[in-house]
């Protein structure tokens, strides 16, 4: 198994565990999805204690480069969330991650050298088809544009812009250096949602509900910063789009924490976890798990 697929594989798994925490928070004691993507974005700055393994002041062109790759992040993190304050974790993050790829496919096309063999396209063909059953609902009125569909899709389009970005200037720049300067494009992010009056307020003076759960919130942030770090590293070996795709590994993961939090806890997560939804879900993990293979 290559090196870079262990790494994703460890990310991934990381980003499970992220990903269930913000679900938890944000439907119980974060109201406004900008609050946790700024405190995120504040986060991002401890990137920098890299900085003297590598960092260098990079060019003008390299800059923007990199602050705009932050920038896009952060206001794709800001979608996801309003995405997940609305729906399920176990569909809004796999709708996510069925997308982005297709979208970092596209826009690598026309700003990276990277293309895929006839076996990496069936790989991603399996991982985003396996992704979308995930999502399917049949009639319900939730599986398309309302129950934060449409919040998830526009975070689908600004990953894989960033993603894509990502990329760029990981090929044109040291790993390091390239990865605190986009940490800090995602902080100059997160202060461009305090340009809003309520975001302001709700930043700047958290209710209870949400103080009392920072345990809760630094656990889950320092599980997907560990995850971001290694899925950065992912990129920075192998294909972009193939990294990309690979989330289909963390619905594995995602799905087996929600069924033991909604088994050990139902009031905990808001999931159909039973009957068919559950049979739907299984069925996509072994779409999923033949994308996989095809990458081994």
């Amino acid at each position: 198994m290559p090196w870079w697929l262990v790494v994703v594989i460890i990310a991934y798994a990381l980003n499970a565990v992220a990903a269930v925490v913000d679900k938890v928070l944000l439907s119980k004691s974060i109201g406004n999805p900008a609050v946790y993507a700024f405190y995120i974005a504040l986060l991002s700055m401890l990137g920098w204690v890299l900085a003297p393994f590598g960092v260098r002041i990079p060019a003008s062109d390299e800059f923007a480069l990199n602050m705009g790759a932050g920038i896009v992040f952060t206001f794709a993190l800001l979608f996801l969330f309003k995405g997940l304050k609305k729906g399920e974790s176990s569909r809004i993050t796999p709708f996510v991650g069925a997308l982005s790829p297709v979208f970092v496919w596209l826009f690598s096309y026309f700003l990276l050298p990277e293309r895929l063999s006839l076996q990496g396209i069936g790989a991603l063909v399996f991982l985003v088809v396996g992704s979308l059953v995930l999502v399917e609902r049949g009639g319900d009125k939730h599986a398309r544009g309302g129950g934060g569909f449409g919040a998830a899709c526009v975070s689908a389009i600004l990953f894989g812009f960033s993603y894509t970005l990502t990329k760029y200037n990981f090929n044109h720049q040291p790993f390091v250096s390239a990865f605190v300067w986009m940490r800090l494009g995602a902080f100059l992010g997160g202060a461009f949602l305090l340009l809003s009056a309520r975001n302001r307020k709700d930043i700047l003076h958290p209710p209870h509900s949400a103080t009392k759960n920072t345990g809760w919130f630094f656990f889950g942030q320092a599980a997907g910063a560990c995850s971001f770090v290694l899925v950065n590293y992912a990129i920075s070996l192998a294909n972009v789009s193939l990294v990309n795709a690979l989330q289909g590994v963390q619905y594995v993961f995602l799905l087996v924490m929600v069924w033991l939090l909604s088994w050990i806890n139902p009031a905990l997560l808001h999931e159909r976890m039973h009957g068919k939804a559950l049979a739907q879900k299984i069925i996509a993990i072994g779409i999923i798990g033949a994308g996989f293979v095809l990458l081994l």
